[in-house]
C-alpha cells in the first residue's frame, strides 16, 4: 500500500516511515493535513532516556488504555523522547497536534469541540486504512482544558477506547499545569498513563553537551579542555535555576559555539563566562587584587578598620572561590548609629566588585514594606532588579523596619540563593552580596558612644558590647531571631569621634571646592570656622549619636546651597570665599541656639 523511506536520526540510528506520513491527503483527511504534521526525527542522537522510552513503548502497547501523560519542566526533552520512541518504533506511524492551529482556526470554544471530534475520527480512519496504528502527540495538552471544556468532553471517549480504535494519544505538560487543569478533571486524568521525566542529571548533561560538540564540528577544541562540559552544568544551574538541564546547559554552549565561529575564539571558560554573563548578567571573571581589598574599602569609610576588615575578610574567600557557593556571595547586617558610613561602605563594595556602577546597587527602603501586604511587591520588585543583571550589591536599609512576611520572604533568599518571581521562575541570588541595615541597638552606641570610641575603629572599643550589640538585635521589634543565624557576619560600626567628623566634613568641602572649579572655573576659598560649625553647631545638635549625617546633611543642604546661589548670580566672580556669619555655639557654649549661618562673597 506504501513505499518506504529512510530517515536519519542523529547519529546511525534509522527508521523507516511511510511516504503517506510525509504528503497527507488533503481531500480524504482535510482536519488531520489542517491540524497535524509529520513528527520529524530528532536533530541529534538521543542520550540517557532509554528507562523511559521503554515505559512510553509498554504503554503504547497495552490493549486498552495506552494513552500517555508526559510530566516534565519544560526543556527537559520531553519532545525528544517522542521523537526517540519514533525511532524505535517503526510499526506505528508518529504526527504531532498543532493546538494554536486549531484554536486560531476555529475561535469559539464550542466550534472547538467539533473539530477535535473531527479531527480524532479522521485520525482513526486513517490508521484503519493504512492497517497501522497512529500516535497523535499532543504538546501543551493542558491547553485544550483552557480553550474548550466541550472539547474535554468530547476526547474523553478516544481516550477510553484507544487501543480498539487503532490511534494512541501522547500528550505533554508540566506538573504544575497538571495540577492545576488536568488532575480536577478526574475522568480525564484517569484516561492518561503518566510517565514522569526528571531534568538530565549532571552525567547525563555532559555526555548530551560532548555529542553536541561533535555533531557541531568543536570536538576537537574541547580535547584539552574535558572539565569544560561539566562547569556549563554547575554554573548553569547555579545561575540559571528558572530552566532545566539539559536546554539550560546546551544553550550556553550553542551560544559558545556561535562566538568561535564568528570570530574564532577559542572554547574556553573564558568564552563560557562571556556568554553567560550576555545571558544572564553575571560575571563569572571576578577580578579583584586580593591585597588591596581592605586599602579600597578604607578609601571613603574613616575610622571603621573592624567593619571594612570584616567585609574584606569575606570578600578574600571570594576571590579565592572559597566562599559557600550554595549561598549568596555575601551576607551582612551593618549595625552603628546613623550616619556612621554603613551606605557609605556598601557603595564601595559595589565600587571595589562593579568598577564604580552604581547601577549594579540595588537599593530599598525597608520602611516602605512595613506592612505584610507589601509582601508580594517587594517580592515581584527586588525579583525583577536581580533577574536583569545577575550579579549585585542588595542593600535592605533599616531591615528591622519591614513586615514579618517580607523578613520571612529573605529568609529564603539569604538561605538558598534564590526566590521565585512573577511567574513562578526562580531567580538566582548566588552571585549577589546581601547587604542589611538596623539602626537597632542605638542605646548600646549612645554608650560606646561615651566611654570606648577611638579614631580607628580598630573594634577594641566594641568588643565589649558585641554581645550587648546582638541581644538588642534581637530584641527589636518584630526582627526574627532565625535572621540572624543566616547571616555571614553581623559588622558593628564604631561611634566616630570628633576627630573623624571633621576628618569626612574635610573631605566634602574639598570634594564642594573641586567641583566649583571644574565646572566653573572659580576658586572657593573655605574659612576653618566653616567645618566647625558644621561639627559642632549642627552635628551636636543631632540626637543622631555618633554619626555624621546631620552635618553632611547640612554640608548639601544650606553650604552648597549658598555657593550656587553666588555663583547664579554673579557668573562675573572667579574668586570666592566661603564663611560663618554669626556667632557660633562652637566658640560660646552657652548659646541654646547657634545665631550662626553660612555665606559666601567675593574676594
Amino acid at each position: 500500500m506504501f513505499s518506504e523511506i529512510i530517515v536519519r536520526g542523529g547519529r546511525g540510528t534509522m527508521v523507516e516511515v511511510s511516504d503517506l506520513d510525509r504528503e497527507m491527503n488533503a481531500e480524504t483527511y482535510p482536519m488531520l493535513e489542517k491540524y497535524t504534521a509529520t513528527l520529524l526525527p530528532p536533530a541529534g542522537r538521543i542520550i540517557g532516556r532509554e528507562k523511559e522510552r521503554l515505559q512510553v513503548l509498554a504503554s503504547l502497547s497495552r490493549p486498552r488504555l495506552s494513552n500517555i501523560l508526559l510530566l516534565a519542566p519544560a526543556g527537559s526533552g520531553k519532545t525528544v523522547l517522542v521523537q526517540d520512541t519514533m525511532l524505535n518504533d517503526p510499526k506505528r506511524i508518529y504526527r504531532e497536534v498543532d493546538l494554536a492551529r486549531i484554536n486560531g482556526g476555529v475561535g469559539l470554544a464550542d466550534h472547538m469541540a467539533g473539530e477535535i471530534k473531527g479531527l480524532f475520527d479522521e485520525a482513526e480512519a486513517y490508521a484503519m486504512a493504512e492497517g497501522r496504528e497512529l500516535v497523535l502527540f499532543i504538546d501543551e495538552f493542558h491547553q485544550i482544558v483552557q480553550m474548550s471544556p466541550a472539547a474535554v468532553e468530547a476526547l474523553k471517549p478516544v481516550l477510553a477506547d484507544s487501543g480498539a480504535r487503532g490511534l494512541k494519544i501522547i500528550a505533554a505538560t508540566t506538573h504544575e499545569e497538571w495540577l492545576e487543569y488536568i488532575r480536577p478533571n478526574k475522568a480525564l486524568d484517569e484516561r492518561l498513563q503518566r510517565v514522569n521525566l526528571t531534568p538530565a542529571s549532571r552525567d547525563m548533561t555532559i555526555e548530551i553537551l560532548r555529542s553536541f560538540a561533535e555533531e557541531s564540528g568543536v570536538s576537537n577544541q574541547l580535547a584539552s579542555n574535558t572539565g569544560l562540559f561539566g562547569e556549563i552544568h554547575d554554573v548553569t544551574n547555579r545561575y540559571i535555576p528558572s530552566s532545566v538541564q539539559p536546554r539550560k546547559a546546551i544553550g550556553i554552549l550553542d551560544g559558545m559555539i556561535g562566538w568561535h565561529r564568528l570570530t574564532g575564539e577559542p572554547m574556553s571558560m573564558a568564552l563560557m563566562s562571556k556568554v553567560l554573563r550576555q545571558s544572564t548578567g553575571v560575571n563569572l571573571e571576578f577580578d579583584i587584587d586580593g591585597a588591596s581589598i581592605k586599602a579600597q574599602l578604607d578609601k571613603k569609610v574613616y575610622a571603621q578598620d573592624l567593619a571594612t576588615t570584616i567585609i574584606s575578610d569575606q570578600l578574600q574567600l571570594v576571590v579565592a572561590g572559597l566562599h559557600d557557593r550554595k549561598r549568596p556571595k555575601g551576607r551582612f547586617l551593618l549595625t552603628g548609629s546613623t550616619g556612621v558610613g554603613k551606605t557609605e561602605l556598601t557603595k564601595q563594595l559595589v565600587d571595589l566588585l562593579f568598577a564604580d556602577d552604581l547601577n549594579r546597587l540595588i537599593r530599598f527602603d525597608m520602611s516602605e514594606f512595613a506592612l505584610d501586604s507589601s509582601m508580594d511587591l517587594f517580592r515581584s520588585e527586588l525579583t525583577k532588579k536581580v533577574v536583569s543583571m545577575g550579579d549585585a550589591v542588595i542593600l535592605l536599609d533599616e531591615i528591622e523596619k519591614a513586615s514579618r512576611m517580607v523578613l520571612r520572604l529573605m529568609l529564603q533568599v539569604l538561605d538558598d540563593g534564590r526566590l521565585s518571581d512573577d511567574s513562578g521562575r526562580q531567580v538566582s541570588f548566588l552571585d549577589c552580596y546581601i547587604v542589611l541595615t538596623t539602626n537597632a541597638g542605638s542605646e548600646v552606641y549612645n554608650t560606646i558612644s561615651d566611654y570606648a570610641s577611638d579614631d580607628t575603629g580598630s573594634g577594641e572599643g566594641l568588643k565589649d558590647y558585641m554581645k550587648a550589640i546582638e541581644n538588642s538585635i534581637r530584641s527589636a521589634n518584630d526582627f526574627p531571631p532565625e535572621l540572624l543565624g543566616r547571616l555571614d557576619r553581623i559588622v558593628p560600626f564604631q561611634p566616630l569621634s570628633d576627630a573623624t567628623k571633621r576628618k569626612i566634613l574635610q573631605r566634602g568641602l574639598d570634594d564642594l571646592r573641586t567641583d566649583v572649579f571644574n565646572k566653573h572655573g572659580v576658586k572657593l576659598g573655605i574659612h576653618k570656622r566653616v567645618i566647625e560649625y558644621l561639627a559642632i553647631d549642627v552635628g551636636e545638635a543631632s540626637a543622631e549619636a555618633g554619626g555624621a549625617r546631620e552635618s553632611m546633611r547640612a554640608l548639601q543642604g544650606q553650604i552648597k546651597v549658598e555657593v550656587a546661589k553666588y555663583i547664579n548670580s554673579h557668573p562675573q566672580h572667579k574668586l570666592l570665599l566661603l564663611e560663618i556669619d554669626g556667632e557660633m555655639r562652637a566658640e560660646n557654649l552657652d548659646l541654646r541656639k547657634s545665631k550662626a549661618k553660612p555665606r559666601v562673597r567675593a574676594r
